[in-house]
């Protein structure tokens, strides 16, 4: 069947957007209807389900252990630890229930969601992992600490999707391997660097921006290949050593003259529209090996796919946040080595699964939260093979005849993801309040949940920063006995043994902000996951091209041709 660009208004925002050709030829292939919300909104709407950095002393609702999870005491979401809750000791499908016609489909979800144990919080600590009971959605990993999103790493305190390497302070979206990388967002293949963004293959250098195979360079834009480099300028090794020094980055105060430094030099540079490496008939920002994939942030391997954020490995899928090596796949956080799975949460390992919660290695199951290796289920109730194809589709139909409606009044029947009013965190807990931040009257204006008690400590510190060393010449180990204050939102916060050792192999002072703090000063250097049409700025030039860049922005932006011409 051949079909035509349509033009629809989001029911939640009231704006306009296209659905192309091709999207309709993506959602009859995966048995879906074409979607109602805009794809900005779609992708607040799954954002506001995932939780990766607020997390909460809580005890395992099965042994009474001690935990860390990422569900308030509020959500009165029951929590298992992690060894309970992968164990024997309990079956998701012992809460089975029968699906009741006379209630919508989401009510009677949300009631299940509240029945069945939740992982605290989502890792594989002492399974496939060592070391990492205070990591979120992080595999396959040893030794590492607050990180998330995270896996095959070693020794990583304060990460954020961080694929590979070991070493690493402060860093962010590190997708190959590295090692000894402090402040470092979007780097791959590199060692000892520091505050460095963009950068690929660099060596013993501290400030750069989209810089290559480069090594022993200071506060420089766009190199390729070079050495001694300080503000693009070729310098002598005994040069270069004498500028290095006079900015005393060992220091804190001296990193911070030299971040500001840092920020407004690399203004006076174009910027390429897109970070978009080896890649063919693609748009988004920082996309590799990728092709026929519009709409895309933060991919490797991905192909034929629409709205993706963080995800490798993918073909053939929609809407899909953070997740890897799936196929057909359709508005789902966490897909993750599956198949024809839609609209889900952290299910993984799994085929033909829709409107699932913590479900892993299941077939064919339907509206299941926490469920292991089963098929045929709906509402964790178990069904023979036939009488599970013809009850799934009378469910479709009575969404379609009775839909939720939610409290703003937008309709969500078979096609729609989990509505954000009916999701166990409050919105700014959760990933959505990063890409589209709310304050508590918008929150609440919109009927999301705030959460009043995101558990932090303040008021507690036996330092004040004034006391805090400028560097760690001369200072030991026993002196992270002490509870610093963040300088910026007041939080208490503590410096742990590995990381105290870092900064002393690293040369670097000791932090004065909290690990959130850090986190979004960070990310002051990535672009938001939205595109804007615009032309080359560069004088003669008139190609066009889609970018991250906002048109207001004060970067100077040019097309591939003219910043491969500008580049060192």
């Amino acid at each position: 069947m051949e079909y035509k660009s349509e033009k629809k208004t989001c029911q939640n925002c009231q704006n306009d957007f296209t659905i192309e050709s091709d999207d309709f030829s993506f959602y009859e292939k995966v048995k879906v209807p074409p979607p109602t919300f805009c794809p900005e909104c779609r992708f607040q709407r799954r954002a506001s389900w995932r939780n990766d950095f607020s997390l909460y002393n809580r005890k395992c609702d099965s042994c009474d252990m001690n935990v860390v999870s990422m569900y308030s005491p509020e959500s009165n979401i029951i929590i298992y630890c992690n060894k309970c809750w992968w164990s024997d000791k309990w079956d998701g499908i012992e809460s089975g229930k029968d699906y009741n016609f006379s209630e919508n489909f989401f009510s009677q979800l949300n009631k299940l969601i509240y029945k069945i144990p939740h992982i605290a919080l989502v890792n594989d600590n002492n399974i496939a992992s060592i070391k990492c009971e205070y990591t979120g959605d992080t595999w396959f990993s040893k030794n590492c600490y607050m990180t998330f999103c995270s896996w095959h790493i070693e020794n990583v305190s304060y990460g954020y999707m961080v694929l590979a390497g070991k070493n690493m302070t402060d860093c962010t979206c590190i997708l190959e391997s590295s090692e000894w990388m402090y402040d470092c967002l979007d780097c791959s293949h590199s060692y000892k660097l520091k505050s460095s963004y963009f950068c690929v293959s660099c060596i013993d250098s501290d400030f750069l921006y989209d810089c290559r195979n480069c090594s022993d360079c200071f506060m420089c834009i766009g190199l390729r290949g070079e050495k001694y480099c300080f503000k693009n300028k070729k310098y002598t090794k005994e040069e270069y050593e004498k500028i290095l020094s006079t900015y005393e980055l060992n220091t804190y105060e001296g990193r911070q003259r030299a971040k500001k430094e840092f920020k407004e030099f690399i203004l006076k540079y174009p910027r390429k529209y897109a970070h978009i490496i080896q890649s063919l008939n693609v748009t988004g920002d920082l996309l590799s090996n990728s092709k026929n994939s519009q709409n895309c942030f933060i991919g490797d391997k991905i192909e034929n796919c629409k709205y993706i954020q963080q995800g490798g490995k993918n073909l053939d899928c929609y809407d899909i946040t953070t997740s890897g090596e799936h196929e057909l796949g359709y508005e789902g956080i966490v897909l993750d080595h599956s198949s024809n799975n839609k609209f889900g949460l952290f299910s993984v390992k799994s085929q033909f699964l829709e409107y699932n919660m913590h479900c892993h290695n299941c077939k064919y199951v339907f509206g299941c939260v926490g469920l292991k290796n089963k098929s045929y289920c709906i509402f964790n109730k178990q069904y023979k093979k036939e009488e599970y194809f013809e009850m799934v589709e009378k469910i479709k139909n009575h969404m379609n005849e009775m839909p939720y409606v939610d409290k703003k009044g937008n309709v969500y029947r078979y096609g729609e993801f989990f509505p954000i009013e009916l999701s166990y965190f409050g919105y700014n807990e959760t990933i959505a309040n990063y890409f589209f931040p709310l304050n508590e009257k918008e929150i609440l204006d919109k009927n999301y949940k705030f959460q009043y008690n995101i558990q932090k400590t303040t008021g507690k510190q036996t330092i004040e920063s004034t006391g805090v060393p400028i560097s760690l010449e001369n200072v030991d180990e026993s002196f992270i006995d002490n509870v610093f204050e963040c300088i910026d939102c007041k939080r208490n916060f503590k410096v742990i043994s590995d990381e105290f050792k870092f900064y002393k192999i690293m040369n670097l002072p000791l932090p004065r902000s909290c690990f959130y703090c850090r986190l979004n000063e960070r990310l002051f250097f990535r672009n938001p996951f939205k595109l804007w049409h615009r032309s080359c700025m560069k004088e003669g030039c008139n190609n066009e091209f889609e970018t991250s860049y906002a048109p207001e922005r004060p970067e100077i932006v040019y097309c591939e041709k003219c910043y491969q011409s500008e580049v060192y």
